[in-house]
């Protein structure tokens, strides 16, 4: 039987083109993907956050919690992650303290609080915040009890679509490889890297959120 001669195959100079090819596009779209895959992983945190703080107070306005807390446990040598932890005081428990002239404040001790909301808090996000300490902010029904304890108490300048105002409702998260240049945390200044995003809320538990774009916060 005689063999079709026109049949032809890929000659070695022509496959390491087009090996040379895929190397130089993959090489080109690394850099990229590398940095899509970063700010995925920091909105993600970002939206869990969010959600923490938008769930939290509605149990609070609706008055099954009255008092609550969200508790902070930033980055530290020892741990890889972030955590987020969510305590309240039961209607009775904050009726009796405020009927025997006790003040309410945002205390880290367990022993204050009378109840703890596992399902909502958040454990073991690999991100970084703008806070090297425990820190803790408190919201109450109508916002008349609101507080804040630790780092969180430090004011800062922030640029917002243009605009500057000074506030200490707010939350920086960023990544840990962008954290561990700076201390361990988010630098709040122009040296702080992208991906990063922003958590500002109200006393009465109203959240936006931000995303950095180098030089100012832009709203989400």
């Amino acid at each position: 039987m005689q063999q079709d001669q026109n049949i032809k195959g890929f000659t070695l100079l022509e496959l390491l083109v087009v090996i040379s090819i895929v190397a130089l596009v993959t090489a080109a779209a690394a850099p990229n993907f590398n940095n899509w895959n970063k700010d995925r992983k920091v909105r993600k945190a970002v939206a869990q956050v969010k959600n923490l703080f938008v769930n939290i107070n509605t149990q609070s306005q609706r008055g099954a919690l009255p008092f609550v807390q969200v508790y902070i446990k930033p980055l530290a040598d020892n741990t890889a992650y972030t955590k987020f932890e969510i305590k309240g005081l039961t209607r009775s428990a904050y009726t009796s303290r405020l009927n025997s002239g006790n003040p309410l404040d945002c205390y880290l001790s367990n022993s204050f609080w009378s109840t703890s909301v596992d399902s909502l808090g958040v454990d073991d996000l690999e991100i970084a915040t703008h806070i090297d300490g425990e820190s803790s902010v408190c919201f109450s029904q109508n916002g008349s009890h609101y507080k804040t304890l630790g780092k969180l108490k430090n004011q800062l300048n922030i640029s917002v679509d243009g605009s500057t105002r000074s506030t200490n409702r707010y939350l920086i998260i960023c990544t840990e490889e962008s954290a561990k240049k700076s201390g361990g945390k988010c630098s709040t200044g122009l040296g702080l890297e992208k991906p990063a995003y922003m958590i500002e809320w109200t006393r009465f538990g109203n959240v936006n959120t931000f995303k950095w774009s180098g030089s100012d916060w832009t709203k989400q």
